[in-house]
């Protein structure tokens, strides 16, 4: 919208025309909730603020429509206003509340204090609708709008100052506590221990000093309260206060306010007060007769009670109920889950269908004038059953046999039926199955009551037959459909029944023939049904259906599916993809040429095409019509092209599949497509891509363009280093190649870069294939050249390779074993390429001749005495171990794994390659990992890292990998750089692909092992003479940066496995502050600011329980950290890139600050007031001395 004139919008604020005065109310309200425009213009606060009278008279306008518009004027202008506008607006607004308040002295008015809310205080309460509480605020006009302001804390403090003071002091009126409400709600962070404790004390005073409406809105106001509370004795003090004012006549409010502390989940110092008050009254007149009862006495007793198994129920949720009143808790329910003191007066109607709501609502009508209340407590004797299971999991025998069966499933009172429905579902679900007789006498009862409970009450007890189906439940799954049957029950439209459905054949797969066909009469009925998403959960459960052994015929179904095809374009395109889905699964059971006319029609459509492709992948046999093939293979040749990856990869897989049945054909654009792709796709890929070309060799090699074309690509591809020497799929497509073109060798050679061993490869089966002696003979006289007199020649690598590989074919006599052996020991052969190239050979040729080979190389193995030698024939090993048997892989193990060898840093490569070796072949029940020896220490660390890297889990590498880890963490204690590093990327290695191997012992374990390598050490430290000048070589370096690298992955966890694991991040964060801010080195200052960025980032919570932490001796030694490091200075002569990393340091703990500041805005209270003071000094002592910095560091 356009600008607005402040001088005519007050102009016609004041008309006398009512309409005119709303519109222009309507016309600011529109003008400030347009932030684009309004944040443009200039002096807008001032203008703002001189509207202030009008809008405040308009308040008392005597028009509503107008008051209620001036009411909703005041919210959207808070972002706009200056801090000090602001204040003076609250204050203006609370006083026009406090002189409504006071404007008259009559008993009436003074009656009303109790409910009535006063205009003024709707439009101060507004201003309060900012964030926590804006979706639930009465005065905003659009709720889902969001609100990027938050109260300057400043600002904040000073509304606290002004308003509490006030509220708290005067006469409690409905209008003052619905303000303090929403004051706690939006700004109450800024309030300290001390004041939270004092407000709750008031609030205390005022749930039980007030009654009506003021009474339970303080309830309401604690209970906003009470969660900013972050210490144990503020929690004490008020549970003390609590109990002090404890009496017989006000046990209802103080079991109500002893919730809202527990709740707060802060263990208080002693809960047996509470407990005692609790059970005193659940026990009280358990015995006495009904007769001697007075039914009002009786609905009080009973409403109190229900207060007390309220708190009762909070107490065990927290965890705070003592192990030894466990018994008597368990006694306490299984009385009143069959309590009900009416049931056996004459009087009293069993039969009555009483509509009882779960509330504390006063019932009305005759139908419940005897209505004593009890229906509440068996109910909250069934919740407090799960509360107790969750508290302690131990009980699950218990109370499986001692109170599942006296669960009131047939209760008069729908809640009480619903409840004990949810426990018992709670119940079954944390019985493993192995215990599962333990819950089948539950059977019986269901079924009775199946038979009997109104058809409302059928779904609930559904659900609890549901949870049973994780057993073998056949039985009862049968007995469940022959009462829908004597029932006559309409089970068809239902969305509970056909939940039902999908998980009894989920969970059974072969269910009666009785019970298949009532299904699939229903089902018949269901896909007919208006509703889409009960046709589409239908058609989901077809899928499981399909899947059943005694499944008859469904030709009604499949039919009704293929006419959902027919007419797709009235349905949602997910119903149709289900109904694909849907005949795939009942292909094998219905008209198969039905099914594939259907899905010839689906394929073409670009929202069904990847489903169709899906489940054609899946039915595809040699029994589908050559014709249909090939029109299957036209479509896909386009999809195959998709920009979609999932259907360019599934149209790879049925192109595949269809080619390796039906005969050869003309398939020009399918090659030109795939070449085309081949360019473009992921590497994934090829292993598909060259299996098809290898259908169709003949084909692309009969065609010059196309053989041009894919031999380019190929070329393109090796000389990027994008095949893999290992991809079968490629070398079985160039063996079937070379067939069609015996030129091929003399094209790779004169095309590719021979420096790969990959191109080597190629040359070496070309020459194989189309038996090229010439080729193999020049290249055995180049390797006889280079062998006699240039070892070291650059081009010598490709010509031991190319024989390599024609060696592990055909017998090559220059290139045996011995003669490989013999190179590889030559003094003069010392290019690591060529090296590399003759170790390579030498297990290519091993891995054919194993019995004779190994031995040879495990021999020169353990006699020689050099240990580059050594590596060169571990890497031949490595290659020739997959074709070992058993027997000849533990000679390996032996030879390798005992070799004597002096642990030191020369020959870690050596043993990182004997590591890897012996992870291909490990022999659990030699690997002994109690040992001091450091070059086991270093190969079992290699190892482990094997077994970490291997994604296929088996029990006895996670059995090994339990012990393997946390002998690793002992070994931190050794002092050797190289095995602390490996040991470090093994953890982080392992918390990614065995996290719940890691995780478990996290805490305990492996953290404290991690935070004594947080330190840097002086042992790792070296002094390095350069010219005149001396430096500091940090040697532990690497290993910090490690820790800091594995400490950020462990805060990313979410809370839920970081709470499961019991991690605590509040020990991790002081262990990063401690170390990371007070370290020499740059990069772990930057790391140390990642992480705590991070921390705050994901678990600010847990930030502010650490700021508060031993009266925030934390935080000061924080602030001195970075002062230090803030104090650091750049050297006179420091280079460019030096001036670069000093620049980021700054800016990381510039961007660090500012971040932390907020965490101690919301931890501020009267125990750190010295600390924040020294905070907010180091801030102002940062913004100060690093302007330019703090400035342009964003904020985060």
């Amino acid at each position: 919208m356009v600008d607005i004139n402040f001088t005519v919008l007050k102009d016609r604020a004041m008309d006398v025309d009512p309409d005119i005065r709303f519109m222009a109310l309507e016309d600011l309200r529109k003008f400030l909730q347009d932030e684009p425009v309004a944040s443009t213009r200039t002096n807008l606060n001032y203008s703002l603020e001189s509207l202030f009278p009008v809008l405040l008279n308009m308040l008392s306008d005597s028009n509503p429509d107008v008051q209620s518009q001036a009411v909703k004027s005041f919210e959207p202008m808070v972002k706009y206003l200056s801090n000090d506008t602001l204040l003076k607006l609250v204050k203006k607004l609370f006083t026009l509340v406090q002189q409504g308040s006071g404007s008259s002295g009559s008993s009436t008015v003074a009656n009303l204090k109790n409910f009535a809310i006063s205009i003024p205080n709707m439009a101060l309460r507004s201003l309060f609708a900012q964030s926590n509480s804006r979706d639930k605020s009465e005065f905003v006009s659009d709720k889902l709008s969001s609100s990027n302001y938050r109260f300057d804390p400043r600002l904040a403090r000073a509304i606290m100052d002004y308003l509490i003071p006030q509220i708290v002091d005067n006469d409690v009126t409905i209008d003052s506590i619905e303000l303090l409400i929403d004051l706690i709600a939006e700004i109450g962070y800024v309030l300290h221990q001390d004041e939270l404790l004092n407000l709750s004390m008031f609030l205390i005073k005022v749930a039980l000093s007030e009654t009506g409406l003021i009474g339970k809105k303080s309830l309401v106001a604690l209970e906003k309260v009470v969660p900013l509370i972050r210490t144990n004795s503020v929690i004490d003090n008020l549970l003390a206060q609590i109990s002090q004012s404890e009496n017989q006549s006000n046990l209802n409010i103080i079991l109500q306010l002893y919730s809202v502390c527990l709740r707060r989940g802060l263990q208080p110092n002693s809960v047996d007060g509470i407990y005692n008050t609790i059970v005193s009254i659940l026990r009280a007149d358990l015995g006495d007769d009904i007769d001697d009862l007075d039914f009002d006495d009786l609905v009080k007793k009973n409403s109190l009670k229900d207060e007390s198994f309220t708190t009762l129920i909070d107490l065990v949720a927290q965890n705070f109920l003592p192990a030894q009143n466990i018994e008597q808790v368990v006694e306490i329910i299984k009385f009143y889950l069959k309590y009900n003191p009416l049931a056996q007066d004459d009087d009293f109607d069993e039969d009555e269908d009483d509509d009882i709501v779960f509330s504390d609502d006063e019932q009305e009508g005759e139908e419940d004038s005897e209505n004593d209340g009890s229906w509440k407590l068996r109910a909250r004797a069934t919740i407090l059953v799960r509360a107790m299971l969750d508290a302690f999991p131990e009980l699950l025998e218990s109370l499986t046999n001692d109170v599942l069966l006296l669960l009131p499933f047939d209760d008069s009172n729908d809640q009480v039926v619903a409840e004990s429905i949810k426990t018992a579902i709670v119940i079954v679900n944390a019985t493993s199955p192995r215990d599962a007789q333990n819950v089948h006498n539950i059977g019986p009862i269901i079924t009775s009551r199946l038979s009997s409970a109104n058809e409302t009450q059928l779904p609930l007890f559904l659900k609890l037959v549901e949870c049973l189906n994780r057993f073998d439940n056949v039985a009862l799954v049968e007995e469940t459909f022959n009462i829908f049957q004597s029932r006559m029950l309409v089970t068809s439209g239902s969305f509970d029944y056909l939940q039902f459905y999908s998980s009894a054949l989920k969970f059974h797969d072969i269910l009666p023939s009785s019970v298949i066909t009532w299904m699939v009469k229903d089902f018949i009925t269901n896909l007919e049904d208006k509703s889409f998403n009960m046709i589409i959960d239908t058609i989901k459960c077809l899928t499981l259906l399909f899947q059943q052994a005694n499944l008859g015929n469904v030709d009604k179904i499949v039919d009704q599916l293929i006419c959902k095809l027919e007419n797709s374009k009235k349905y949602p395109s997910d119903l149709i993809r289900q109904s694909i889905i849907a005949l795939g699964q009942a292909y094998a059971k219905s008209d198969k040429e039905k099914i594939l006319t259907a899905l010839k029609t689906s394929i073409g459509f670009e929202g069904t095409n990847k489903a169709t492709i899906d489940v054609l992948n899946q039915v595809y046999s040699d029994e589908v019509p050559v014709d249909y093939s090939s029109f299957i293979l036209g479509k896909l040749s386009t999809s195959i092209m998709s920009s979609n990856e999932g259907t360019s990869i599934a149209s790879l897989s049925l192109m595949r599949k269809i080619l390796s049945i039906v005969p050869g054909g003309q398939y020009d654009e399918i090659i030109r497509n795939l070449i085309q792709l081949l360019t473009v796709t992921n590497k994934t890929n090829y292993e598909c891509i060259f299996d098809i070309f290898n259908r169709l060799a003949e084909g692309i090699f009969s065609n010059t363009n196309f053989k041009e074309q894919l031999l380019s690509s190929i070329v393109k591809l090796v000389n990027e280093n994008k095949i893999d020497v290992e991809e079968s799929s490629f070398f079985e497509f160039l063996t079937r190649a070379c067939q069609f073109d015996v030129t091929l060798y003399d094209y790779f050679e004169g095309a590719l870069n021979l420096d790969s061993q990959v191109s080597a490869k190629i040359l070496a089966l070309c020459a194989i294939q189309n038996q090229l002696d010439d080729k193999i003979t020049k290249r055995r006289q180049d390797f006889q050249l280079y062998f006699s007199s240039d070892v070291n020649n650059k081009k010598f690598a490709f010509d031991i390779l190319f024989l390599g590989y024609v060696g592990s074919q055909v017998e090559i006599k220059e290139l045996d074993i011995q003669t490989l052996i013999g190179l590889l020991q030559a003094d003069k052969f010392s290019s690591a390429l060529n090296i590399q190239a003759a170790s390579t050979a030498l297990g290519l040729i091993a891995r054919k001749n194993v019995e004779s080979g190994v031995p040879m190389i495990l021999d020169t193995f353990t006699k020689s005495d050099k240990s580059s030698i050594r590596g060169a024939l571990l890497d031949a090993l490595c290659i020739a171990v997959n074709a070992c048997t058993e027997e000849q892989k533990k000679f390996i193990w032996d030879k390798v794994f005992n070799y004597p060898i002096e642990f030191h840093h020369d020959v870690i490569s050596e043993l990182r390659k004997s590591g890897e070796l012996l992870g291909k072949i490990v022999h659990f029940e030699e690997l002994a990992i109690k040992t001091d020896n450091l070059k086991e220490i270093y190969l079992i660390l290699v190892i482990t890292k094997s077994l970490l890297s291997n994604l296929q889990a088996t029990q006895v590498n996670n059995s090994l990998l339990d012990n393997l880890i946390k002998s690793s963490v002992e070994w931190l204690n050794v002092l050797n750089i190289d095995i602390r590093q490996i040991i470090i990327g093994n953890l982080l290695t392992g918390l990614h692909t065995k996290p719940t191997t890691l995780l478990p012992i996290l805490q305990a374990i492996i953290l404290p092992g991690i935070f004594a390598q947080l330190k840097a050490e002086e042992q790792f430290k070296k002094i390095i003479t350069m010219g005149p000048s001396k430096y500091v070589l940090d040697e532990g370096l690497e290993i910090r940066k490690l820790c800091y690298e594995f400490i950020y992955s462990i805060i990313s966890l979410d809370e839920a496995t970081l709470a499961k694991n019991q991690v605590n991040l509040e020990d991790i964060a002081a262990k990063i502050i401690e170390f990371g801010l007070t370290d020499d080195q740059t990069d772990i200052t930057l790391l140390t600011c990642i992480n705590l960025i991070n921390y705050i980032d994901l678990h600010k919570s847990s930030a502010v329980e650490l700021v508060s932490r031993d009266r925030g001796v934390l935080l000061g030694n924080m602030i001195t950290s970075l002062k230090k490091q803030l104090g650091k200075k750049l050297s006179s002569k420091a280079t460019a890139q030096e001036t670069e990393t000093f620049q980021e340091r700054i800016k990381s703990i510039i961007k660090l600050s500012k971040k932390f500041n907020g965490v101690v805005e919301a931890a501020e209270n009267s125990e750190l007031a010295t600390v924040i003071r020294s905070w907010n000094d180091y801030i102002s002592d940062l913004k100060a001395n690093f302007t330019i910095y703090y400035n342009s560091t964003e904020d985060l």
